[in-house]
């Protein structure tokens, strides 16, 4: 007896490894944690089925955290559970299994090409205007922009331009310019404007690597890591043109300056060599009056915008080659330059942001992201186990026995009923420029798919650790920087107008719906039913309603005459 209560005891100091939903009916996800921490060991026939597939880019990182959660590291074979590499072909999307995650979307080239970002970004200000474009110093893509260049260049006396590659990475082939013969015209090429007076410290030149994670991009949500990088060229910074050409100076990549005989890594402590965290840089710039607060704001405002515009086709290519929500999740690594004004100014947007920790304070930041990125992007056991689990152990884990241990597919299905693919066309055909006006009414008929939309979202916020989401939510919240007008997307501004300052009553409505089951309802239905209302609807809403639910009625008629 002594002996089982001391091993209960054992049990209780160590850390669970999984967390449970917020919702009846919804499984736990698996619990990870940085180093220092000892977690309860999982029952042999669960580890069996836990297997991480390392890549030649796996960064040990993520290795060390994986494991300590009970996952096995493996190179080869079918059945692993998630994994951390390159970004693969849309097509090779398909093969991935149910209960697989990869740390990349379909076309998230869309981003990471220098390329395609400024494209998707001079789309975007077409049709949103200034308002929607990130800051971005001027950008011209060669041969076809040539003539532009050409007259750009033109109507200025003091040249300074910067040449990139297309898809390149850690500053491979970028210089800096100041001479038309120094420009290759056949060459696919990104030629930008050269940011010639940054904001200094210690007369050196620095950027900021900020982390993003998106988990969907239908709906879209935004979390923004509130640390970061700080990486500063390893030479005293000058305006000169004989001073162009050293890359030491001009270019910040950690690969390129680490070669230099100046370079001092970063220590663990604020404001050490040439890297700093970003909270360092807060310290430092708010000792000097600078409201940083603010500052952050509008870095967070060229996050959003940025990947808001290249939403649209990047939600072709997800919903053309995945099949759950389940799969997908990315981190971005945003690169962003301050001005002698600080106002801040996009580089380039990262779709495989290194996690190596070379130096002290690599490690203390890139170790909370990747813990609490992978807690937030919801790891699921595969199988059902419940056999192997007793009472005692249940308890230990901080589950209950009716719990639902493993995934079900059905709660990230895409699939829609019919009902519900009307209710989606309803929305997203509205005519009215008044987003709110028109969605006001969009929860007081909730379907299955809307709730188990609603459960991951409420559930992935109560899992984001240090991440902030900035979207839905924020300055943005009402969708109006995106160019397409998708159901989601109304369906979650409308749940932040609502729930965003009282999310505590929207999650106890989506538990009692969950209790019923209405969340586990299956698509394959020509009738679903609908969920009660959470609150009285206004004499205004109800005619709204009666008028799609004519609408609706309309459709299903055109539908029926068709079939």
């Amino acid at each position: 007896q002594q002996q089982r209560e001391d091993a209960d005891a054992e049990r209780n100091r160590l850390c669970s490894p999984f967390r449970r939903s917020l919702f009846p009916g919804v499984p736990p996800t698996l619990q990870f944690y940085c180093d220092g921490h000892q977690v309860l060991p999982l029952p042999a026939s669960i580890r069996r089925q836990l297997r991480w597939k390392v890549t030649s880019i796996t960064p040990l990182l993520i290795r060390q955290t994986v494991v300590r959660s009970g996952f096995r590291l493996t190179r080869e074979g079918p059945y692993w559970n998630g994994t951390w590499g390159k970004h693969i072909k849309c097509f090779t999307f398909a093969e991935i299994k149910s209960f697989q995650k990869v740390n990349h979307f379909p076309g998230s080239f869309h981003l990471g090409r220098k390329d395609k970002l400024w494209q998707n970004v001079v789309r975007s200000g077409r049709i949103r205007g200034e308002r929607g474009r990130p800051s971005l110093p001027d950008t011209f893509l060669l041969p076809q922009e040539l003539p532009l260049l050409r007259d750009a260049w033109l109507r200025e006396e003091d040249h300074c331009w910067i040449i990139k590659p297309p898809a390149s990475a850690r500053g491979a082939g970028v210089h800096v310019v100041h001479r038309w013969d120094q420009i290759p015209k056949k060459q696919p090429l990104v030629v930008q404007r050269y940011v010639r007076t940054p904001y200094l410290i210690n007369g050196t030149k620095f950027d900021l690597r900020l982390y993003a994670l998106v988990t969907s991009f239908d709906p879209l949500k935004i979390y923004l890591f509130p640390d970061g990088l700080v990486r500063f060229a390893s030479n005293k910074y000058s305006q000169e043109c004989e001073d162009l050409c050293d890359r030491y100076m001009h270019l910040t990549n950690y690969s390129i300056n680490k070669k230099s005989a100046t370079y001092t890594p970063g220590g663990s402590g604020d404001c050490q060599g040439h890297k700093w965290s970003i909270r360092a840089l807060q310290g430092y710039l708010e000792a000097l009056g600078v409201d940083f607060a603010s500052l952050w704001d509008q870095m967070t405002d060229i996050v959003v915008k940025a990947l808001s515009c290249a939403e649209g086709p990047m939600n072709r290519l997800i919903h053309r080659h995945t099949s759950s929500r389940y799969t997908c999740y990315e981190l971005f690594g945003f690169d962003i330059l301050l001005d002698d004004e600080l106002k801040p100014w996009l580089l380039e947007v990262n779709i495989s942001p290194s996690l190596r920790s070379a130096t002290p304070v690599d490690h203390a930041v890139k170790s909370e992201v990747v813990k609490d990125m992978l807690n937030l992007v919801g790891f699921q056991l595969p199988q059902q186990l419940r056999d192997d689990l007793d009472e005692r152990l249940l308890q230990c884990y901080g589950l209950e026995e009716q719990d639902d241990l493993s995934l079900n597919p059905l709660l990230h299905t895409y699939s829609l009923s019919p009902a519900e693919l009307l209710k989606h066309r309803h929305y997203e055909a509205s005519e009215l420029e008044d987003v709110e006006e028109e969605t006001t009414d969009i929860l007081e008929s909730l379907t299955p798919d809307d709730v188990r939309v609603l459960v991951q979202s409420e559930d992935e916020l109560s899992r984001r650790g240090s991440f902030k989401r900035v979207f839905p939510g924020g300055r943005h919240g009402d969708g109006s920087l995106l160019v397409h007008r998708r159901y989601y997307n109304l369906l979650l501004a409308a749940w932040e107008r609502r729930f965003g300052h009282q999310r505590h009553k929207g999650v106890e409505w989506l538990q009692r719906l969950c209790a019923k089951g209405f969340h586990l309802m299956s698509p394959d239905t020509d009738r679903v039913p609908r969920a009660e209302s959470q609150s009285p609807v206004s004499e205004k809403s109800q005619r709204r309603k009666v008028t799609r639910n004519v609408s609706i009625l309309s459709l299903q008629k055109e539908r029926q005459h068709r079939g």
